[in-house]
């Protein structure tokens, strides 16, 4: 049967598609020169990949920066941490965690409750460093209060050293006074020796509770260490996602870019 221009373009008609001058055989060699309907919609999907695409990458790049971040604070060790460590890795978890919000893939957002549910998880530790857990489940970080927990750590592990050091001296002090006859200087010098190994021991117990705290977020298995395992996972999702926006099909169904770049083609 002999097809016409005229037949393909009353059959587009009835179809309900819009018609045009080219003819049939230029729709064979390739020459349409118009804009189709199938061309409109080709362009429209190119242009909503492509935003899909920046999109996934913006991600990935952005959960790259927080697991590099998280690595950083996790070999530093909570002796030395620094503000700025801190700051960077508080940005770029949030950045993340901004990317994540703009996509509506189902495990995106499941990757997304999972970072918040985490670091509530951890709310009271964080505060130790001057680190927030807002109602959204972003960080902010207060400089100021992290110094001065630095400073007051510093200044409990001294007071902790002195009394233990301290503590023989006060011995000898107790021996040489069993020697004088005055009762009450000897019960005055029993109750400062008694003093002393308690403030060691208030310290100690101290510095332990804040070292317990600071276990929690930089050992293996803590906070910094599922923070970074997550982000890695986004990364490669993203990374993924991004991959298979980088192509568009063409009118013979395949996808232009991956067929130029051979990952498709079989007989090759």
């Amino acid at each position: 049967m002999r097809i016409t221009t005229q037949m393909l373009n009353r059959s587009a008609q009835k179809a309900g598609l819009p018609t045009n001058r080219t003819s049939l055989l230029n729709y064979i060699n390739g020459n349409n020169s118009n804009v189709s309907l199938a061309n409109a919609l080709s362009k429209t999907g190119k242009e909503a990949d492509t935003k899909k695409k920046s999109d996934y990458e913006k991600l990935e790049k952005s959960a790259d920066q927080t697991a590099a971040s998280a690595e950083k604070l996790l070999s530093a060790g909570s002796e030395n941490v620094s503000s700025s460590d801190l700051q960077t890795f508080v940005d770029k978890y949030n950045d993340m965690l901004k990317n994540l919000g703009k996509s509506s893939d189902t495990l995106n957002m499941l990757y997304a409750q999972t970072a918040k549910d985490t670091v509530k998880e951890y709310k009271k530790e964080l505060a130790e460093l001057g680190i927030t857990v807002e109602k959204n489940g972003t960080l902010s970080f207060d400089k100021a209060k992290f110094e001065k927990f630095k400073a007051e750590l510093a200044a409990n592990e001294t007071a902790g050293n002195v009394s233990a050091g301290n503590a023989p001296e006060a011995g000898s002090a107790a021996e040489g006074t069993q020697q004088q006859p005055d009762s009450s200087q000897e019960e005055t010098d029993a109750a400062e020796t008694a003093q002393e190994p308690s403030d060691a021991e208030s310290s100690k117990t101290a510095a332990s509770a804040i070292a317990a705290k600071l276990n929690a977020l930089f050992a293996e298995g803590g906070l910094f260490s599922k923070l970074s395992f997550l982000a890695s996972r986004v990364s490669d999702y993203a990374d993924a996602n991004a991959e298979s926006y980088s192509g568009y099909y063409n009118a013979a169904g395949s996808r232009t870019n991956a067929y130029t770049n051979g990952k498709y083609n079989f007989w090759s």
